[in-house]
């Protein structure tokens, strides 16, 4: 089952190579992974910056979001604490 399909830069619309090709097993499945590249190595490199500032972002979204709901549960966490604590003090 060999599909043909075309790859195209981002950047500059050029049709992309294969840099390299590997396979995995998984189980019973043999998975090959193909990685292309654009051409101009000079593009390349501007699109391996570009996803790099974008991975960077989204982790760095990510442990803020983390972070603020430790936050959250710290703080519901304190509430309870007090509840707790007032109900024991009443008996």
């Amino acid at each position: 089952m060999n599909n043909q399909f075309a790859n195209v830069c981002i950047r500059c619309g050029q049709h992309r190579v294969i840099s390299r090709t590997w396979k995995e097993k998984a189980g019973n499945s043999t998975v090959t992974t193909t990685e292309m590249m654009c051409p101009t190595p000079e593009c390349q490199k501007e699109v391996d910056r570009d996803n790099k500032r974008q991975r960077d972002r989204s982790a760095a979204l990510k442990l803020k979001s983390e972070q603020r709901m430790l936050q959250r549960k710290a703080v519901l966490d304190a509430k309870r604490e007090e509840k707790l604590s007032a109900l024991s003090k009443k008996k």
